[in-house]
Parts: structure tokens; C-alpha cells; sequence
């Protein structure tokens, strides 16, 4: 049993090899990285906290090994050495409001909100802690605690029970040698990553890629032929463009696009000309009609062998099958120039003089050299056209929390703007147009987020890629 204490939060230290990210260096590090990871989560721990006090039967899992090290609670002992001062709150990305109501705290909230109750576990009782973490967070337990993301959980069973985790060695790899990634997505990745979705393509490219086994593509990398390709995946994967849908797709092969080509196999020259529709494609094309004939080649189409010729009435007694139009890709709508297209078709409606004052201004902008100023811009529109539709619409803008009167945050605007233009979602086909953009705005890591806004403001390493704007615009 452990033994229980009240502990000065001083006198407590992060677990700087928590499984939710990679070791960190120091508290400093592990603090911005546990926000990075899921800010909103860190934000509304940290709100609860503030508006009731830390609850004292929250016990803190505590490992004494000469140092107490939490073992369990770190975002919550973070939390408060951000509240009492022992690390500097104007460092970290933390709302404006909150840090507010941090400095608004008097001193008796303070004095007793400074020691909290911990389980102390000596060092012989490692298993002890190991199975009751687990079963607070590996496990996806709903006892209050913020479930362990794919990774953690990852983390966990290599780290703490020796498993065999190819998916997770090769991100921890890319997030310190990919060329293509940027300081925030480490941060976020290191934590928050779909690395199941990552297990199932590797096990999907790792031959086509000419290697014998998973674990040899992942102990080859970075050295490896395709490294680009490889990492233009990864990333993929991280951004959420690829998921199990695109990798299980039996006519689209999402890896031809990554420059991994499908293994050669052996045609019986007899069998060349047996219809082939119910085989899988290895492009964008989609299948043919069943049993007619295959499409000719661009190498030889043109040669006499090969050219149709026409009956004299002028009728052909065999038509071919008309090629499907090739769907454009997404990276066609990703551009500057759509952004640019579309913007200058984008027409408020009403006397909207401010909004056509944003929208003059961001065709102005040159999104690969100023995608924050543009992301702001962007955010801006959004903010005043809900208003500007609430107002129009007799929705109210705001809402009354513990009898504080507040301004509704931007998704709530949107929930009930859609809400109102689908007839509380009985325009099916409505309400499916808008879910991408509704989808976007409310994700805490999306370009439009408020926390992204802030870390744009706040965070001294958060930036925004002007391709992941076009992408996202794009969609």
C-alpha cells in the first residue's frame, strides 16, 4: 500500500519519460510539450482547477526514488506550478483569460491549494504503479482521466513491456530526422499521432519498397532510396490525409502517389487479353466494365496493329468503353492560386464592408510568405460573418456562464448557424456541405482553432505551413 502524504508542489517532479511523449530534457520542455500535445485538454484541467480548487481527493502517484517523481497526475502538478509561479505563465500558450484568472487569485486560494495528497510507491513497487496507470489509461478507463492516445499507449507497452512497436520507432525517427516537418508537429506528434493507421501502411509499402520485413524498412530509414516519398506519407498520416479508408481502398493505391510502385508480377502472354475487372487498379482509374476489352497503352496506341478502324457505314460494331474523366487531385485545389480564384469569386452578401475589406486584403497577401497573417485574416472573416448571420437571424452571440454574461465561442456560432440553415440538420445534403468546414474550426489542432490563433500570438515555436493552409482551404 502506498503511503499517502500532503506534499508541497515544489517539491514534486515531472515524469520527464511520461509514455504521452517523448523524454523531454527538462520540466520546461515537458510542460510546452503536454500543452502542445492537447491544449485544450491542458486549458480545461487547468479552468477546472481555478474555478473549484484542486480536489484533494485527487491523489497524485508519486514514486520516491531520492525524488518524488509523479508517476501519474503530471498535467495536473504542471498546472499548478504554473499557477503558483515556479514557472513562468507568460512563457506558455495559455489563453489570455486564464492567465487572468491566475492573477486574480488570492492568497488564501493559493496557501491552500499548494500541497496536495500524493501516493507515495518505493521503488520496489514499480509494478505496482505500472498496473494501476495502465488500467487508468492504457486501457481507455473513463474514471475522469484523459484516455492515452495511440502513441502512449505504444510507448507504454515498448517501454514498460518489452513489445515490439515498429510503427512508433519509425515516428520517433522521423519526428527527429524528417526534413519535412516543422517544430509544432514534433511537439504535437511526439504525443498525438495515429500510428495504428502508420502500422497498417507500413505492413502495406514495406515490400514495394524492397524491404524484406517491417523492421527492416524502419531500421533502414533515414537511409533508404525513398526517403522524400516515405516521409511525404508520414506526414500525410500525421495531417489526417490518409487514414484506414485511403490505404484499404481496393481501386485507388494511395502509395503510387508517394512514389512507391506496386510489385511486378508475372503475366502469362495467353492470359493478356482476359478481362480484368475485378482486379484491383494501382492508380486513380476506376474499373472498367466487366469483360471489356484492356485499355491500349500510350506506348502503342498509335500504331498500326493497334489503330481502330471504322466500317464503312461509319459505325464501329465494337465500341471500346469511354475512359472515366481522372478526378483531379487534391494537391490541384491545394495551391495558392485556388485560394486566390476562389477568394476573388467570394461575394458577401449584404452591406458587409468589413468583410470585403478582409477579403481585399488577404488576395493581396502572398500565402507562401505570410500564411500567419493570412490565417489571422482568414479567422477574422469567419468570426464576422457568424456574427453578422446570428444578428441577421435573431440567434444570440452570447451566453451566460455562472451568471457571467460571455461572448459564444466561434464554433458554438457555427453549430448554431448550421443548426439554423439545415432546419436542425433535416437538410441532410446541407448540413453534409458544411461539415467540413464545422469539422475544422472546432478541431483543437486545426489552423483555425482559437488555440492556434493563440499559439500563433504566444508560442515562440508555432507556425503554420502555407501548404497545410492550402490544403485545408482546398477541402
Amino acid at each position: 500500500m502506498p503511503d499517502v502524504k500532503y506534499i508541497d508542489i515544489k517539491d514534486l517532479y515531472l515524469d520527464l519519460k511520461n509514455p504521452r511523449t517523448i523524454p523531454q530534457e527538462s520540466e520546461e520542455k515537458a510542460i510546452e510539450t503536454m500543452i502542445s500535445i492537447k491544449p485544450d485538454r491542458f486549458n480545461a484541467v487547468m479552468e477546472s482547477i481555478l474555478d473549484d480548487g484542486y480536489l484533494m481527493t485527487e491523489s497524485i502517484i508519486v514514486l520516491d526514488d531520492g525524488h518524488y517523481i509523479v508517476k501519474e497526475g503530471n498535467r495536473r502538478v504542471a498546472i499548478l506550478k504554473l499557477i503558483h509561479g515556479i514557472y513562468d505563465k507568460k512563457d506558455y500558450a495559455i489563453p489570455a483569460n486564464l492567465k487572468d484568472q491566475i492573477d486574480g487569485l488570492t492568497a488564501d486560494w493559493l496557501a491552500n491549494n499548494r500541497r496536495i495528497p500524493c501516493g507515495i510507491y518505493t521503488v520496489a513497487e514499480i509494478n505496482t504503479i505500472d498496473r494501476v496507470v495502465n488500467l487508468t489509461h492504457a486501457k481507455g478507463e473513463k474514471a475522469s482521466r484523459d484516455p492515452w492516445t495511440s502513441v502512449a499507449k505504444a510507448r507504454h507497452n515498448r517501454d514498460v513491456k518489452n513489445g515490439n512497436e515498429l510503427g512508433l520507432d519509425l515516428l520517433e525517427k522521423y519526428i527527429k530526422e524528417g526534413k519535412n516537418i516543422n517544430q509544432s508537429q514534433k511537439e504535437r506528434w511526439s504525443g498525438d499521432y495515429p500510428v495504428t493507421v502508420l502500422d497498417e501502411t507500413l505492413r502495406k509499402v514495406y515490400d514495394r519498397m524492397n524491404y524484406s520485413s517491417v523492421g527492416d524498412l524502419v531500421a533502414a530509414y533515414p537511409k533508404i532510396e525513398n526517403r522524400l516519398g516515405l516521409e511525404a506519407m508520414l506526414l500525410d498520416i500525421g495531417l489526417e490525409r490518409i487514414g484506414y479508408q485511403q490505404i484499404r481502398d481496393k481501386y485507388n493505391d494511395f502509395a503510387i502517389d508517394y512514389g512507391i510502385n506496386p510489385k511486378e508480377q508475372s503475366v502469362k502472354e495467353n492470359d493478356s487479353s482476359k478481362p480484368s475487372g475485378d482486379m484491383p487498379r494501382t492508380g486513380g482509374e476506376k474499373p472498367s466494365e466487366k469483360g471489356s476489352p484492356a485499355p491500349v497503352s500510350s506506348e502503342n496506341k498509335n500504331s498500326d496493329e493497334n489503330r481502330c478502324e471504322l466500317p464503312k457505314d461509319g459505325k464501329d460494331k465494337n465500341p471500346r468503353s469511354p475512359d472515366f474523366p481522372t478526378k483531379p487531385k487534391s494537391t490541384q485545389l491545394g495551391t495558392p492560386r485556388y485560394v486566390k480564384t476562389t477568394l476573388k469569386k467570394f461575394n458577401p452578401r449584404g452591406n458587409r464592408q468589413k468583410v470585403v475589406a478582409i477579403k481585399v486584403e488577404m488576395c493581396q497577401l502572398n500565402i507562401e510568405k505570410t500564411p500567419m497573417a493570412f490565417c489571422f485574416l482568414l479567422r477574422s472573416a469567419f468570426e464576422i460573418s457568424a456574427k453578422e448571420y446570428c444578428k441577421d437571424n435573431n440567434i444570440s452571440i452570447e451566453k451566460t456562464k455562472k451568471g457571467i454574461v460571455q461572448n459564444k465561442t466561434l464554433a458554438e456560432l457555427l453549430r448554431e448557424i448550421v443548426n439554423h440553415l439545415t432546419e436542425n440538420g433535416k437538410n441532410k445534403g446541407l448540413e453534409k456541405e458544411f461539415h467540413g468546414a464545422l469539422t475544422e474550426i472546432t478541431k483543437s489542432e486545426g489552423i483555425l482553432s482559437v488555440t492556434s490563433m493563440n499559439q500563433l500570438v504566444h508560442g515562440t515555436t508555432f507556425s503554420i505551413p502555407s501548404n497545410d493552409i492550402c490544403i485545408i482551404f482546398g477541402k
